[in-house]
């Protein structure tokens, strides 16, 4: 005999889901917090120390990301040519999608603000993060990125001919990020 399912029961048990955030097993590697609905950290206050604290982030509970959970998402490669002026190099690039990491932290359609170790701050609206898929950078050249390089990750965005959005997407390409506010 065989049962008839309701197209709706169908649906919602074909696809994986989240029942939560995991908590991070190893070092956060990645914290995004704001406007996001899947937290596996606790609340920042503005009396809160660590790097975080240097950063004056305070949030009511944040998605923390950590080497594991990142590795385990699906993986891309983007191949840029990166480094200081005048000595830039063809650097391989690896990571999960940024899209994929803010829908995890239930940001979906939001906008990311990430934040480097040293305060540096942009701006990456939806719409340029679902169009032009940038990745969270985990590794170059096959190896993780530490502090002190470009790490411990890294937006970047995948080579264009326009100069134009080149030049945008300079500022938005955040290396040694730690943080992401989400608005």
């Amino acid at each position: 005999m065989r049962l008839a399912l309701p197209l709706s029961l169908l649906l919602t048990t074909a696809l994986p889901v989240w029942a939560e955030m995991p908590a991070p097993q190893g070092h956060v590697l990645l914290t995004l917090g704001g406007a996001v609905t899947e937290t596996n950290l606790p609340a920042r206050g503005e009396n809160d120390g660590g790097l975080l604290g240097y950063l004056e982030v305070q949030h009511d509970g944040a998605a923390g990301f950590d080497a594991a959970t990142l590795d385990g998402l699906e993986q891309f490669e983007i191949t840029i040519a990166y480094g200081p002026e005048g000595n830039q190099r063809d650097i391989a690039f690896s990571g999960p999608r940024l899209s994929e990491v803010m829908t995890l932290a239930g940001a979906e359609g939001k906008t990311a603000k990430p934040m480097a170790m040293d305060g540096y701050q942009s701006e990456i609206p939806w719409d340029r993060i679902a169009e032009n898929q940038p990745i969270v950078a985990t590794h170059a050249d096959g190896s993780p990125m530490g502090i002190g390089g470009y790490g411990p990750t890294m937006i970047v965005f995948p080579p264009t001919d326009d100069a134009d959005l080149a030049q945008e997407q300079a500022g938005q390409q955040v290396w040694a990020l730690a943080y992401i506010g989400v608005e």
